[in-house]
């Protein structure tokens, strides 16, 4: 096992082959960056060390914008890495299709690829620094904050016992989040394994109406959150079924 923040060499147990394949030329990629430490690359890319180290290992591979931002961000750290997006892309499918289906969580990074491409946009850092801030940070941080706040609060009830709290917290986030943050939160909390506060956020506005409905299933499956757009839809039903009187 490689000490805490460095890089391990080990694979998940459970690749396959064509998993295996991709994830070599994954860290490839990965390695090209100026950075010796995960937790410095993860930093950079603006998402989780524990995210970057599923995807090193072969545990999980990311969705095509996820893998697009990463490599659009290595490059720009490391300029001398030719294009090889669409090389990578071909394994990456090859690699989904021969891999049981995921859960949820481990399928929902949709958001991820918005924070690489924001938190990675700045110059190059130097070793051992993070990516610079700026207007474009700015901008983007009050909406980054709105969701943040909510799902930090909710795994914090969560932790607590709290389920009346959790319940209020979705029940206010639902009335003040716009349907792409709360598309954006639940899968934070899909993301981070905690699925069931994933889906108290977005069935907390059960009264919505068919309209709200409708667009919040609509922003779910364009984030590729299928699952989660069918939920929405179903918890929308008239109680006894679908079929009118």
């Amino acid at each position: 096992m490689a000490a805490r923040g460095q890089v391990g060499s080990a694979y998940w147990s459970e690749c396959s082959p064509a998993r295996l394949k991709y994830a070599a030329r994954f860290r490839d990629l990965i390695s090209a960056m100026p950075m010796e430490k995960q937790g410095t690359r993860a930093h950079y890319l603006g998402i989780a060390s524990s995210t970057l180290s599923n995807y090193w290992i072969g545990r999980r591979v990311p969705s095509a914008a996820v893998l697009g931002a990463i490599h659009d961000a290595v490059r720009r750290c490391a300029p001398a890495v030719p294009d090889q997006l669409e090389h990578l892309e071909r394994l990456r499918k090859h690699a989904r299709r021969n891999t049981p289906a995921v859960p949820p969580q481990e399928r929902s990074d949709i958001r991820a690829a918005e924070q690489i491409a924001t938190t990675s946009s700045a110059p190059s850092p130097q070793s051992g620094t993070g990516p610079a801030e700026g207007p474009a940070h700015d901008r983007h941080s009050s909406d980054e904050g709105k969701i943040g706040e909510t799902v930090r609060s909710l795994i914090t009830a969560q932790s607590a016992g709290d389920r009346r709290g959790v319940i209020d917290i979705a029940w206010s986030a639902s009335k003040a989040l716009t349907h792409e943050e709360l598309c954006a939160a639940a899968a934070d909390l899909y993301a981070s394994g905690h699925p069931g506060l994933g889906e108290a956020l977005l069935l907390s506005g059960r009264e919505r109406g068919h309209e709200d409905t409708m667009r919040l299933a609509i922003t779910l499956i364009c984030a590729g959150l299928t699952d989660q757009a069918e939920l929405v839809l179903r918890a929308a039903l008239p109680r006894g079924g679908s079929r009118r009187p």
